[in-house]
């Protein structure tokens, strides 16, 4: 399904996680990102996550589901998202990618959250984007999420050999439903520094110069 909507790039090919491919994984994401030893990605290095909360082909069904990216027969990438289910919302929680494979590469068509988020139902896509490269950054802009703040000391990550440091980083959304399907906040609930956040994010340019045109 994940290749008819997001097909992968001539040499690649998804794969769904298996038990018998786990310690394959989380090998390499142990060479590929070393600093994931602490903090929230780490739970990808021990073989009892995935017993307990990742889909494994073939198994009972699991909100946390990885979708692997290979080259021929070498491991590329790993994409990994988690349903939230009573929210109808979807956690895009880890992106990794081989060395090699980085570097602008693209290893698969158009926007695989929402075509994922979509295929399940939901209608709530969320991720923290790291601030260590652009290139996640880029990826949500470009594909419509809106930048809605910053996490500033959310997770760890091991810096350098027994140094552990919390570490910042951005905040991006994107809502699958129309407007009008959203209850929209009554700002007279907010205080005067939420509301002044709120309403630079929310204002559109139309309300912009109306409050200017009001001024003048």
């Amino acid at each position: 399904m994940m290749a008819s909507v997001c097909p992968p790039a001539p040499g690649y090919r998804y794969e769904v996680l298996r038990k018998a491919i786990v310690p394959e994984l989380m090998a390499a994401l142990r060479d590929w990102q070393p600093g994931w030893r602490v903090g929230a990605a780490s739970v990808y290095l021990r073989e009892d996550y995935y017993d307990s909360c990742v889909y494994l082909e073939g198994g009972p069904q699991k909100d946390v589901f990885t979708i692997l990216i290979r080259h021929g027969d070498e491991l590329a990438g790993m994409l990994s998202q988690e349903r939230v289910p009573d929210a109808l919302s979807l956690y895009a929680s880890l992106v990794a990618f081989a060395p090699a494979h980085r570097g602008g590469k693209t290893l698969f068509q158009g926007e695989y959250l929402e075509a994922l988020a979509r295929l399940m139902g939901l209608e709530f896509i969320y991720t923290l984007a790291t601030l260590k490269h652009r290139g996640a950054q880029r990826y949500f802009e470009a594909h419509g999420y809106t930048l809605v703040g910053f996490m500033p000391g959310y997770d760890r990550e091991e810096t350098s050999p027994g140094v552990v440091k919390r570490v910042v980083e951005a905040t991006f959304v994107k809502c699958l439903v129309a407007r009008e399907s959203i209850l929209m906040p009554d700002v007279s609930n907010m205080t005067s520094a939420v509301r002044q956040l709120y309403e630079s994010m929310h204002e559109t340019p139309a309300q912009r110069q109306d409050d200017s045109e009001s001024a003048a």
